[in-house]
């Protein structure tokens, strides 16, 4: 008999919580029970829950469902990396993170050499070990890039065309000594009047990079700032590749390469592709550090040259890391592209078979006395002095990388 009534359960409808309850104390009841008994158990549970038999069944028979609670995270790479990780991606120049992670190792030991970081525990291991995925993740709230573009003024030379032949194709140069070069207006938001550019001399095999600042690209200006930049480059130049300006194609240009046994070829018009390298380069060496401000003063740019000439130049051939196409396959309408692992210029030329060892000598006891931070420190000052000017000038400039106000480098 049972101990109570059955109708005394269809009074009121059962909840969840209720219907749990009262089929967890008659499933133990069910598994104790004879044949017999199990039968009269089955009924009730039919009419108390109104159900059918094979869910009853299935009911008693089911195992009973524990609540778990969900499994807490466990971070490998936690905040404490964050600051440091600021450091290295700020003395690197900023890169996005698959050029900044291959230099990770290379970044903490210069650093730690002019005590310029401090890492506990196992936090050196952790940066090195850390994926670009990581890096990305934890720079975050630190990546705010600039705004704004520039404008082109590349007029077209119709002379001397026919005579320069084209090069498209600069993927597969083997050795050192083969550059492309371009201008980088600094006018504002007008191309009037007389303003300032740069002079953008980029090699392809290694990607070191050299820049004068000019005002007012005449034919003898940029002739000169070429002819200056050769001898900051640890190897002869073979070639010069440009685009199809009046400031390049010109008899000026023709017979400087002429007499200097420099082979000269220019990309296609308006295929800005074929100069990859230097296009790509015009942002990451120039804009981010001077900005897209007007320059029409020609003492800033003395101030700007010395600059390139000194701090930025370092900053950029000793410890910024590229990335260069490895291969590029096309299948169909996709295109698969292979880049090679991030490297520093200095370490293209010091892997190449065709550079001097006296000048591999040179570069390596001048890279073993450079600071990054310090180098970093000292573009800031300078670049201080010249919003200073430009202050009392009355002229307006734009934020730029060396003097982004929450960076940890610059304080």
């Amino acid at each position: 008999m049972l101990p109570y009534n059955i109708n005394q359960l269809m009074v009121a409808p059962m909840n969840n919580m209720a219907t749990k309850e009262y089929l967890s104390v008659m499933r133990v009841r069910y598994r104790k029970s004879s044949k017999a008994e199990k039968t009269v158990l089955i009924d009730e549970i039919m009419k108390v829950l109104k159900i059918a038999r094979k869910s009853a069944i299935r009911s008693l028979n089911r195992n009973p469902k524990t609540r778990t609670l969900p499994r807490t995270p466990r971070y490998i790479y936690g905040l404490d990396l964050q600051a440091p990780l600021i450091i290295l991606w700020n003395a690197a120049g900023r890169p996005c993170a698959k050029r900044l992670e291959p230099q990770m190792a290379i970044l903490i030991t210069q650093l730690e050499k002019f005590n310029e970081i401090k890492l506990y525990g196992n936090q050196k291991e952790l940066l090195c070990r850390m994926s670009n995925w990581t890096i990305n993740n934890l720079l975050v709230e630190q990546r705010e890039k600039l705004l704004g573009r520039g404008m082109s003024g590349t007029r077209r030379s119709p002379l001397l065309k026919s005579l320069i032949p084209i090069r498209t194709n600069h993927y597969d140069v083997p050795e050192p000594g083969h550059v492309e070069t371009d201008c980088v207006l600094h006018c504002g938001s007008s191309l009037k009047g007389i303003y300032a550019e740069t002079v953008n001399i980029l090699d392809i095999a290694t990607h070191w990079n050299e820049k004068r600042m000019i005002m007012k690209k005449t034919h003898d200006k940029v002739i000169g700032a070429i002819h200056e930049a050769r001898n900051d480059f640890p190897f002869q130049i073979k070639s010069l590749d440009f685009d199809n300006g009046i400031e390049f194609v010109n008899w000026h240009m023709h017979g400087y390469c002429t007499r200097e046994g420099i082979a000269f070829t220019r990309s296609r018009s308006y295929h800005k592709n074929d100069q990859a390298h230097i296009e790509g380069k015009n942002y990451e060496s120039i804009r981010r550090v001077v900005g897209y401000g007007r320059i029409e003063d020609t003492v800033l740019v003395s101030l700007w040259n010395d600059i390139y000439q000194e701090e930025h130049r370092l900053l950029t051939n000793f410890f910024y890391a590229t990335m260069k196409l490895k291969r590029k396959e096309r299948v169909g309408a996709k295109t698969t592209k292979q880049y090679e692992l991030a490297q520093t210029p200095y370490a293209r030329v010091m892997s190449s078979d065709t550079i001097e060892l006296s000048t591999k000598d040179r570069l390596k006891e001048q890279y073993d006395t450079l600071n990054p931070m310090a180098l970093q420190r000292s573009m800031k000052r300078k670049i201080e002095k010249i919003q200073r000017y430009m202050k009392i000038q009355n002229t307006v400039t734009v934020s730029n990388l060396a003097t982004y106000p929450s960076s940890p480098m610059l304080r």
